[in-house]
């Protein structure tokens, strides 16, 4: 059984006073160390089971009918979210669907202005 140090975490044989790296006394064998930092006893972090969306299919969309630079932005994002998801980063993930979502909204309004503001130029000429 090993004793890990409650200044460095790092592991000794039972038996030792002090740590063999830093040397820190160690506790006595029959008490439970607090590792402070060092939480050796934590449970894993929990795993997502389901991948936030890349909204491919209105990013393509938005990219054809609307506003090309804005739908080319939000690919790059959904990808982002989908290599971040694989990496187990769940966090950064969550947010590169967000900005996905964010971008592709924002691209839809600006493009249906873009087709009102020609339709209605068409119209007047």
């Amino acid at each position: 059984m090993k004793i890990y140090c409650q200044e460095c975490g790092a592991a000794n044989e039972t038996g030792l006073k002090e740590c063999r790296i830093c040397h820190a006394s160690l506790p006595h064998e029959g008490t439970k160390p607090d590792y402070g930092k060092y939480n050796f006893e934590a449970s894993p972090a929990p795993v997502k089971e389901i991948q936030p969306p890349m909204y491919l299919g209105w990013s393509l969309a938005l990219m054809f009918c609307c506003c090309c630079p804005l739908g080319i932005l939000a690919i790059i994002f959904g990808i982002q979210s989908a290599s971040a998801f694989k990496k187990k980063d769940y966090d950064k993930a969550d947010r590169k669907s967000e900005a996905t979502r964010k971008t592709l909204v924002w691209g839809t309004v600006l493009g249906f202005v873009m087709w009102i503001v020609i339709l209605v130029s068409g119209v007047l000429d």
